[in-house]
């Protein structure tokens, strides 16, 4: 059974994520470091891996909502071991704090403009092992990211600030290309 005092932790840092936003809306590089604070809340959690509600996730098949107002999505999320997760957007800030295991992620930057369909120029803006309480921020300039998992059992808390876009930027760095398309959810 969940613990009600764990929840009542998420729900508190929740809030504090919402009164964050609105306090650094003009500034993503403060945004990023006030997120941590709250997010490394909810990862010190030791019954994390029994709450939350089942729901659909891209690329993995393992995904659990722990708070969602329509605003700001709060999720814990099964990467599974080796799986590459291609470079990508979101067309929202995102965060990620891995709970258990570990990832190989990189962040990246685009230095064009987009103006040339199929063409985008990455730059590497981050590229670290993620660990047990490691926090990561995307958003904009540096909102693309990839990575693998590297263990059985890596779980990551992945809070978005809105909602992913529909249509998302699928990125080849070495090829400097990129594509537009939906998510594909995964298939059992």
């Amino acid at each position: 059974m969940a613990s009600s005092s764990s929840e009542q932790v998420i729900r508190e840092c929740a809030f504090d994520i919402i009164r964050i936003c609105a306090a650094h809306a003009d500034d993503s590089a403060a945004l990023a470091r006030a997120l941590s604070a709250p997010i490394e809340r909810i990862v010190a959690l030791p019954d994390l891996l029994s709450l939350g509600v089942k729901r659909q996730g891209n690329h993995i098949d393992n995904s659990k909502y722990l708070y969602y107002d329509g605003q700001l999505v709060i999720s814990l999320d099964e990467f599974p071991k080796g799986k590459r997760i291609p470079p990508h957007d979101h067309g929202v800030w995102e965060a990620i704090a891995l709970y258990r295991g570990s990832v190989d992620h990189t962040v990246y930057e685009r230095r064009d403009d987009g103006s040339r369909e199929g063409h985008a120029d990455l730059v590497r803006v981050e590229d670290r092992r993620l660990g047990p309480g490691d926090v990561s921020v995307l958003i904009a300039p540096a909102e693309i990211h990839s990575f693998i998992a590297l263990e059985e059992g890596t779980h990551s808390l992945t809070v978005v600030g809105g909602h992913y876009a529909e249509l998302r930027h699928y990125f080849n760095p070495d090829d400097r290309t990129c594509v537009v398309r939906r998510p594909r959810p995964v298939t059992q």
